[in-house]
């Protein structure tokens, strides 16, 4: 019951204190935060320009010298990175001084971009931290039982599991609902958390066999992909009680949560900088735009101004929870899957799938598909109560919200997930730009 080795035993000793430093953090003023978020960017810049071969060559390209560089004002001036561009760097987007024993990680995939990048043994234990953050700060106790269904359990239980802390215990999202709710009754958790569509499918087999997870979990956590209005309302109806969504990437870990207070998402200004950006620029609060973020912690593979390709909107309110940090008021899908309508606007999948909110009952899963300008499909996991009258009232419903489109409902047994286990609620699949 002790730790693998003195290095897994200094690992988790720092990690809780990074975490209790996190927590802090919370009670601190928004001017304090901003006041650290901005010395430390300027010393990551000015790092990265100094011993990070890709970006000091970007940088010289684009005239910029980094000792210039001393506010969160200035970010704005240096260009913005993505996938593509730091995969094709490789090795060029180490830093000089990265120690010789590092952490690799992979990101999923999901969007089609797989993407391998490194970090410290430090950093790693801080990105850690960052995960369980969201989860503690809303109300997720040490010694809670937890459930989480994802798509790729891990096998090994920790030695601190075994103690009674962070006791978590991973089932596969894609197992049938019955057999989650039959290991729920045995472990009897707390907690729930997993993939929006993982709850979704799980609430509506709880709801249609009556089916109740006994004890009925006090906290619902999603995370991972867009969490729509429509499967909020099933999962909130399914375990009576309201589902705190967490934002993040394999980039950037958890950047932005939800409290209880359901305000908008915090955003995690002690570990990342986050802008919104149209067309290049800062979109006015409340305006939507790209979303893009400089992670500050990692300088083995800094990621500076980094374009998520999310799309956001931020918000001008405070919320009433007391958090000092500013809030990402929507998180509507990526930018690369926006719908694009037959007058050549591009908009949200989230507010035409938001028109599916009268349906939660009758619907278990759905994708949502373009196929062509004009042409959409929509598959179905249907539950007990779907009829043809519903099946005809979501055509009229979404073909008013698409406009001069048609749409093809095509009941199916399951919904295919991308490589990463996750399911994506819209999908594209055309070249707009090929289109008039």
């Amino acid at each position: 019951m002790h730790p693998q080795s003195p290095r897994e035993a200094h690992g988790v000793l720092r990690r809780a204190a990074y975490l209790a430093q996190m927590l802090r953090n919370e009670s601190r003023t928004p001017a304090a935060l901003a006041a650290r978020q901005s010395k430390q960017l300027c010393a990551l810049v000015r790092h990265a320009a100094s011993q990070v071969p890709f970006y000091r060559d970007l940088y010289a390209a684009h005239g910029i010298e980094a000792a210039s560089f001393k506010t969160l004002h200035d970010l704005q001036s240096l260009p913005m990175v993505d996938k593509q561009l730091l995969r094709a760097a490789g090795a060029s987007a180490l830093s000089r001084r990265a120690p010789a024993e590092r952490v690799t990680i992979r990101t999923s995939g999901s969007t089609g971009e797989p993407l391998e990048f490194q970090i410290d043994h430090r950093y790693d234990q801080w990105r850690k931290a960052q995960y369980l953050r969201p989860y503690l700060s809303s109300g997720q106790r040490l010694r809670d039982k937890v459930l989480r269904l994802t798509a790729h359990p891990r096998q090994r239980t920790p030695w601190y599991t075994r103690l009674g802390l962070l006791r978590e215990w991973q089932f596969d999202c894609a197992s049938d609902p019955a057999r989650i709710v039959e290991i729920w009754r045995q472990l009897a958790p707390q907690v729930l958390q997993g993939y929006p569509a993982s709850l979704r499918a799980l609430a509506h087999h709880c709801l249609d066999t009556g089916q109740a997870l006994v004890p009925s979990p006090r906290l619902v956590f999603s995370d991972s992909a867009l969490l729509t209005p429509d499967t909020r309302a099933v999962v909130e109806q399914a375990f009576n009680t309201p589902v705190i969504d967490i934002f993040g990437t394999f980039e950037t870990e958890n950047i932005a949560y939800q409290c209880a207070a359901h305000d908008g998402y915090h955003i995690t200004t002690d570990s990342v900088v986050l802008e919104i950006v149209r067309d290049g620029r800062p979109a006015p609060i409340g305006e939507a735009g790209e979303i893009v973020v400089t992670v500050l912690g990692n300088r083995t593979m800094p990621f500076i101004r980094y374009n998520l390709r999310d799309i956001g909107r931020l918000s001008p309110r405070r919320c009433r929870c007391g958090l000092p940090f500013p809030l990402l008021a929507v998180i509507e899908g990526r930018a690369n899957d926006l719908i694009v309508l037959a007058d050549g606007r591009r908009s949200s999948p989230a507010g035409i799938l938001a028109h599916l909110m009268g349906f939660v009952d009758t619907i278990v899963q759905y994708q949502l598909r373009q196929i062509e300008i004009r042409r959409f499909e929509l598959l179905i996991v249907p539950s007990g109560r779907f009829s043809n009258a519903a099946r005809e009232a979501i055509v009229t419903t979404i073909e008013a919200a698409l406009g001069d489109a048609k749409l093809d409902v095509r009941l199916v047994n399951a919904i295919p997930t991308d490589r990463s286990g996750k399911q994506r609620a819209f999908v594209t699949q055309f070249a707009p730009d090929h289109h008039p």
